[in-house]
């Protein structure tokens, strides 16, 4: 008879124990509700689902008593977010351990020496192409993102071409499609807003540097 003494290493417990927190279907509902608005949820959002909420109450204090979620705010403003560290780290072991399926089941694994939001500034040319960029890693189409996002599809073209920007009240919706957390993606577009901005002043360094002094200013105490 074969020998059953087998040794689990430790990431094979750490990623049992991760499945086995998500092996509630109510568990990956709220966590799906959570990313689907952007990362960032009310109270009174989270609870208006088909479920009990104190049922829906109930697992969200477990799932931040496990790490897994973070709770912020003050009573009557109560807002709920996933600790995307947690899930980068799990990411990296699961990715690593189907890593002989090819990389084409598994997208690539962000940089930890890096912020995980951060985007490599020099990679894309505009906000479009950071949009087109996370709509073709998602396989969706332009006319289904810009349904979603309501608007036509020829002006998310022109937005991903760089020849319009895309309004600032399309964000959200924008982070709910991508999958991306709102903050992370806000700051995005406003740097290329403010990057387009200095470009077509004609005054790059000097205006630049004058921004940067006025935000210093604005922003210190007084």
């Amino acid at each position: 008879m074969p020998s059953t003494n087998t040794k689990f290493s430790e990431i094979d417990n750490e990623l049992a124990q991760f499945a086995r927190l998500l092996a509630l279907p109510v568990r990956v509902y709220i966590i799906r509700t959570i990313i689907e608005n952007g990362n960032l949820i009310s109270k009174k959002d989270i609870c208006n689902v088909p479920f009990e909420m104190e049922n829906i109450l109930k697992h969200l204090a477990e799932l931040k008593s496990l790490g897994i979620i973070k709770i912020n705010g003050t009573k009557g403003n109560i807002t709920y977010s996933i600790n995307s560290n947690v899930f980068d780290e799990i990411l990296i072991k699961f990715s690593a351990l189907f890593n002989n399926l090819g990389s084409d089941y598994f997208p690539a694994v962000p940089d930890k020496q890096t912020d995980a939001g951060a985007t490599d500034p020099v990679k894309y040319s505009s906000f479009g192409m950071f949009i087109k960029k996370h709509r073709v890693d998602l396989h969706i189409s332009q006319e289904e993102l810009a349904g979603k996002i309501k608007i036509d599809r020829a002006e998310l073209s022109r937005i991903e071409c760089g020849k319009k920007n895309l309004n600032a009240e399309k964000l959200k919706a924008l982070s709910k499609v991508l999958y991306i957390d709102i903050n992370s993606l806000t700051k995005e577009y406003y740097s290329y807003r403010i990057v387009d901005l200095v470009e077509k002043s004609g005054f790059k360094s000097i205006v630049l540097e004058s921004a940067i002094a006025k935000v210093n200013y604005l922003t210190a105490p007084h």
